[in-house]
């Protein structure tokens, strides 16, 4: 019978083969328990959650300013993000029409007033005159009568001038409080409406903070209660001063708003969060991220070290229900009892029933040998 030679390569190539599995099997028998990292771990009935919720700065003020009356922008003294005073005057209105008609009404008022002091000078002089007969009393009444209609017209032009003096200061467009100027969409030549916002003024100084939280939360927050908020610059610890008491229909929400520290480098407008922490009963334990094994069908697992009457120590898959994590650490749902062993790290390497030893032992039995 003949049989297939085969070739010098591949004989050694088999050889090769034979030789390195021989090695790697004699690498293993004599490395023995693969040594782990592990952790104990101790079971808590409940875990703190640390919620995030996005906010707006704003200032404790902010005003949305117009003219009251309609006219042409004469002059605009102020800029976008310009600092001004309460009472400051940012822009100004054309007033020439204004100041002709309030020279027309000072001339009737003093066309009143002549008037008024000659009516006065004859109904005294009809008063003498009627003691002793000579004016009949319906011609001291009729006097009596215009002097009258002259106060009145008086007591008109003086309310029309007080009008007038009304619109002239109308026509300047002054800052509610101090502030910063925002919004600005004012030029000078501008036909501006009544009541038309050309201008936002908002408040320097204290600074606030909006957010929406959880109806849940928001409902366990007191006023005053101090919480902490942090933004691209820090963290600051805000002052609790309005809770709503009404949700957003559109966010099941409820608005918060905050005091922030006036040394909060914080404008208005960008974007801050605010930390709140909410306590959850349910019974788990903490783990390491490291500790957690993929398991089948998008479950997860991790190895516990399980030691028999012998003292061999092997490892036991156990699964487990990821509930929560931060900072590197989860808390699970598992069926680990309390003060066991669970591989914190190279997780990776080890195979279930594979036989270790923990760090803490390894570290003793080379202090043994040395």
């Amino acid at each position: 019978m003949l049989y297939p030679r085969i070739p010098c390569t591949a004989h050694v190539l088999l050889m090769a083969l034979l030789v390195l599995s021989a090695a790697t099997f004699c690498q293993f028998a004599v490395a023995g328990p693969h040594p782990v990292a592990t952790v104990e771990v101790k079971r808590e009935q409940g875990y703190d959650v640390v919620r995030l919720f996005a906010g707006r700065v704003m200032g404790s003020q902010r005003a949305n300013i117009g003219f009251e009356f309609p006219g042409r922008v004469a002059r605009v003294k102020v800029e976008n993000g310009q600092q001004v005073a309460a009472g400051e005057v940012l822009a100004e209105l054309n007033t020439d029409a204004l100041n002709i008609e309030r020279r027309e009404w000072q001339a009737a008022r003093a066309e009143v007033l002549a008037r008024l002091d000659q009516l006065s000078g004859d109904l005294q002089r009809f008063d003498q005159l009627s003691t002793k007969g000579y004016v009949s009393q319906g011609q001291l009444d009729e006097l009596r009568s215009r002097h009258q209609s002259a106060g009145a017209q008086l007591r008109q032009v003086d309310e029309k001038l007080r009008a007038l003096e009304l619109r002239l200061q109308k026509s300047r467009l002054t800052a509610p409080f101090a502030g910063e100027v925002a919004g600005l969409e004012l030029e000078a030549g501008e036909v501006v409406s009544a009541g038309t916002p050309v201008l936002q003024v908002i408040q320097s100084g204290s600074i606030e903070a909006v957010f929406g939280v959880s109806d849940r939360l928001g409902r366990d927050l007191t006023l005053g209660q101090s919480l902490q908020v942090h933004g691209s610059a820090g963290r600051w610890e805000a002052k609790l001063i309005a809770v709503s008491r009404n949700l957003d229909w559109r966010t099941q929400t409820r608005s918060i708003r905050v005091e922030l520290p006036e040394s909060t480098p914080l404008v208005d407008g960008e974007t801050i969060h605010l930390v709140l922490h909410e306590k959850r009963q349910q019974s788990g334990i903490w783990l390491p991220m490291e500790a957690l094994l993929e398991d089948v069908r998008g479950s997860w697992a991790v190895y516990q070290v399980s030691a028999d009457d012998k003292g061999k120590r092997t490892l036991v898959k156990r699964s487990v229900q990821p509930l929560y994590q931060h900072k590197g650490r989860v808390y699970v749902d598992a069926e680990v009892t309390d003060g066991a062993q669970v591989v914190s790290a190279g997780i990776h390497r080890l195979a279930p029933g594979q036989e270790v030893v923990l760090f803490n032992d390894t570290a003793e039995r080379r202090v043994e040998i040395e």
